[in-house]
């Protein structure tokens, strides 16, 4: 596909791993980008290049074909695939030459990786004065007692102390929740790339992007840190309650394992659903739950008394009453909800544009293009990559390495 996308034009090298770093390379690429996935020979990516499936889903890695767009493209897909050792001097030296004719390069490992194979970014930038690095670490590059430490999501999320406030309210137990400061660093890490280019464009210079991905997360419980800095309060574990918010929560619906979110911000939307749980036979509590102070003081109580209604009721059908009452719910989507669901349909395809390799079908399900712009919409450029599948294009036409010298490289184990 010949990209339209807004950073068409732009090279990026992507080093990422398992969630965070390959999140942003499919970003940059969706957006129009040409990413090369660098890889070494001898191994493949933690997530998709290897074919790998969740824990606990159907199946097998053997039955998951790599080239499929719809098996874990969200990480990988759009991208080119090279193979290069760069522990051994020639796969360096490869490597430079690939810096020199590059924009950006993205990396999610340890602080010390980079540095100590040469690469760090005064020595990239020796080679390309507009070069970007991002690197996301777990806890940031600054000196500090923590800088080489390894995580993934869920204990980086301990680390800052997010975990603590995940859970029951009447358990202190903390729960466990997906890995969600991947993409929250991914997020950012794109949106610094996007104003290191614009910085780029105007003065000629590269820079080095180094943030931590905790630290991109750690906004998320600002009020509970505001809270303990000023007041010297500790907060704990709120389940699915909100401060000064009452109902606030996800009630059980009729069925196995389906349940509604419902939340009442003041009286107003209070009388809209107490009208729509009258409307099918239920009292809400009447003069009980009449104000908000009365409700937050009572909050066991009111979720009793709202789940002895949602719980004979279907979650998608009371959603939509319940909204079209003026009241915040959803049903709580699992996955074959959710794909079945006309919204989510609509949205990843809604200017959709997919390369010539990117076979798909209305019927499949795939994560779309989230930023939706009218002149310059981007797309999926190509499919998930195979470990060192576009090594020829890349080293042959992109630096004009002859044939026999890619053949020799390739023994060598070079590429």
């Amino acid at each position: 596909m010949s990209s339209s996308g807004p950073l068409q034009g732009i090279r990026v090298l992507d080093h990422g791993h398992v969630w965070a770093g390959p999140l942003v390379g499919t970003s940059l690429s969706d957006l129009g980008a040409e990413v090369i996935k660098v890889l070494s020979p001898s191994r493949s990516s933690g997530v998709s290049m290897a074919g790998k499936v969740m824990p606990g889903a159907a199946g097998g890695a053997s039955q998951v074909d790599t080239t499929d767009p719809t098996q874990y493209h969200g990480y990988e897909r759009g991208k080119l695939g090279i193979s290069i050792n760069l522990a051994v001097d020639e796969g360096k030296g490869l490597y430079r030459r690939l810096i020199s004719v590059s924009d950006v390069v993205v990396e999610n490992f340890s602080p010390r990786v980079m540095p100590s194979l040469g690469l760090g970014f005064e020595d990239l930038q020796k080679l390309n004065p507009g070069i970007i690095l991002c690197s996301m670490s777990a806890t940031g590059a600054t000196e500090g007692p923590w800088r080489d430490l390894v995580t993934y999501g869920p204990s980086l999320g301990a680390l800052y102390g997010i975990k603590s406030l995940l859970g029951y309210h009447d358990d202190p137990m903390p729960r466990e929740d997906m890995a969600d400061l991947d993409p929250t660093a991914a997020g950012h890490a794109v949106f610094a790339i996007l104003a290191a280019l614009e910085y780029r464009a105007r003065s000629g210079h590269g820079q080095h992007i180094e943030m931590a991905q905790g630290e991109s997360a750690i906004q998320r419980i600002a009020e509970p840190i505001m809270d303990y800095l000023f007041n010297r309060r500790v907060a704990r574990t709120q389940g699915n309650r909100y401060p000064g918010v009452a109902p606030h929560g996800i009630y059980r619906a009729a069925g196995d394992d389906e349940w509604i979110s419902i939340v009442a911000r003041d009286d107003r939307e209070w009388a809209a659903l107490t009208s729509v749980a009258a409307a099918s036979g239920h009292n809400l509590g009447g003069s009980t739950f009449a104000t908000l102070e009365a409700r937050l003081a009572a909050q066991d109580a009111l979720d009793e008394a709202i789940t002895a209604w949602t719980s004979l009721e279907n979650a998608m059908n009371l959603s939509r009453r319940l909204q079209d009452a003026g009241v915040p719910a959803s049903p709580v989507m699992n996955a074959p909800a959710l794909a079945a669901d006309d919204n989510f349909h609509a949205l990843r395809r809604s200017g959709m544009q997919l390369g010539p390799d990117v076979k798909v079908t209305a019927e499949d399900i795939y994560q779309g293009v989230v930023w939706k712009l009218t002149k310059t919409p981007g797309g999926i450029q190509r499919t998930v990559p195979g470990t060192g599948a576009d090594n020829a294009r890349v080293f042959g036409e992109l630096l004009g390495i002859a044939r026999a010298d890619l053949d020799g490289l390739h023994e060598r184990g070079v590429i």
